[in-house]
């Protein structure tokens, strides 16, 4: 095995000699979290959601990991540092790789209904009352059962861009099914409210910002052009996506979950 080839929040990419890549789990990191990007990126990857093939899963010194094929791009994130013009693209490109995830189907991965469900009684929820909670999880049962693929982490650090400048997605462990119409939503979170690059100074997030409502803008419309939903259904779902986003319990983004959450389960829920 070679050296160390990247280093994330929660793992170690590593060459292998045959020419594949081993992600390697930390050793505090949940092995159920790691189990579950394992199957989900086999799942998706037999599907034709990425070009990643999954091989084997694979333990060295008490870690959890798996093999795959290595994909020799960059982020789209980093991108614009090797070809400024790439900013004009990227949202284009971003939409064509979420219309070509969200054509694919299947029941293997879990179900976005169940998630927000056991997400309703963890400790990121507590700030609904029982009534609020009750309503929620009367209106999340009665949505139909649903198949398309649903990344639920898909921004442009998820997206790399290969030689011949074709997009692949990796980091599938958030990965579940259900209605296109939650990411959609998760989609226009990300772009408008989620939280920018922490460490950044003040002048770095005010051009972030920009940046990121370009491609946004741009997102939005190839990917109504190639598949139009209706803002209707978007709305309509979004609590699912806004549930999904507390979990993840980032302090900058709870107090607009927090309202928002709220007056979604006031507008659709209140029959429950």
């Amino acid at each position: 095995m070679a050296d160390n080839f990247a280093r994330g929040r929660s793992a170690e990419v590593f060459r292998t000699d045959d020419g594949r890549i081993m992600k390697l789990f930390f050793a505090d990191y949940p092995r159920e979290y790691a189990e579950k990007e394992y199957k989900n990126t086999k799942v998706v990857s037999e599907l034709g959601c990425t070009d990643m093939k999954v091989y084997d899963k694979v333990e060295k010194d008490g870690r959890f990991g798996f093999i795959m094929d290595f994909i020799d791009g960059v982020s789209q994130n980093d991108m614009p540092s090797r070809n400024p013009a790439y900013i004009f693209r990227a949202g284009q490109d971003l939409a064509r790789c979420h219309v070509l995830v969200q054509s694919k189907h299947t029941m293997e991965l879990e179900d976005i209904r169940q998630q927000c469900l056991d997400i309703l009684d963890t400790e990121p929820m507590s700030f609904l009352t029982e009534q609020e909670r009750r309503k929620a999880e009367g209106f999340i049962r009665d949505l139909p059962d649903e198949d398309t693929v649903l990344h639920l982490d898909f921004h442009t650090g998820n997206t790399l861009v290969d030689k011949e400048g074709k997009c692949k997605v990796i980091d599938w462990m958030t990965a579940a099914r259900g209605n296109r119409a939650v990411e959609y939503a998760m989609m226009e979170f990300l772009f408008s409210e989620a939280e920018l690059f922490p460490e950044a100074s003040e002048a770095q997030r005010k051009l972030f910002s920009i940046l990121r409502g370009s491609i946004g803008k741009a997102f939005f419309r190839e990917y109504n052009k190639l598949t139009p939903i209706d803002p209707k259904e978007v709305d309509r779902y979004r609590l699912l996506a806004l549930i999904i986003r507390r979990s993840w319990n980032i302090d900058f983004e709870k107090p607009y979950l927090t309202r928002t959450i709220r007056s979604l389960i006031a507008k659709y829920c209140w029959k429950y």
